[in-house]
């Protein structure tokens, strides 16, 4: 069983996530920045981490990673303004990307169907921020010597948890919805997996098992 830290752990996708982790036995433990929310975070079967990842030093974030076997991003601004979009999303994931890569853990990044650097979102646009941010940290742990998978869902949705239809080729499929359960079964499934890494996994909703599209000539 795994050591797992998830970052952003009172996110919803985050919530459901570290609930089937923690049933699966493994140890979870959950940063959240916002005391108040350390509760919720238990309930799920993880320990609260109460940490700013915003305002953490390189040194901080190494000490935070220490010991676990995978780390989950699962973190983000939440829409704010573009100077904390930059520092949560992309100044804190790189932060986070280079402590990974030399303690040896295997990260998982969420990311969105959109992400890359030719995103197309216009700079006066209030999505331009964030869309520059993860495709910029996602540009970075594919060039990194880190152990590591991002994980690119379309729009998320509260439908109950089902299968998936992964963009493979690339190019394939067209961006659609994808219910957080399924994300979080993704991201519970990825860390079952370990033979998947190195891959960027676009997908929607559709009609594959989670656990049969990873296992498909990736374990």
């Amino acid at each position: 069983m795994a050591r797992i830290l998830v970052l952003g752990a009172h996110g919803r996708v985050a919530l459901r996530a570290q609930r089937m982790l923690a049933d699966a036995q493994h140890t979870v433990h959950g940063v959240v920045r916002n005391p108040a929310h350390a509760d919720d975070v238990a309930e799920t079967g993880a320990e609260p981490v109460v940490s700013d990842l915003e305002t953490l030093e390189q040194a901080a974030v190494d000490q935070l990673l220490t010991g676990y076997d995978v780390v989950v991003w699962s973190a983000g601004a939440g829409g704010g303004s573009p100077e904390r979009t930059r520092a949560v999303d992309h100044d804190a994931a790189l932060r986070v990307l280079d402590a990974v890569t030399r303690s040896g853990a295997r990260l998982v990044m969420i990311s969105y169907f959109g992400s890359r650097r030719d995103h197309g979102v216009a700079p006066d646009a209030p999505f331009f921020a964030y869309a520059e941010a993860k495709s910029l940290v996602d540009e970075a742990i594919r060039a990194s010597g880190a152990d590591w998978v991002i994980l690119a869902p379309s729009t998320l949705t509260d439908e109950e948890e089902g299968g998936i239809e992964i963009d493979e080729p690339a190019g394939s499929v067209a961006s659609g919805s994808i219910p957080r359960a399924t994300v979080a079964r993704l991201i519970a499934e990825v860390v079952a997996h370990p033979g998947v890494r190195g891959l960027t996994i676009r997908c929607n909703e559709g009609g594959t098992p989670v656990a049969e599209a990873l296992a498909r000539d990736r374990s």
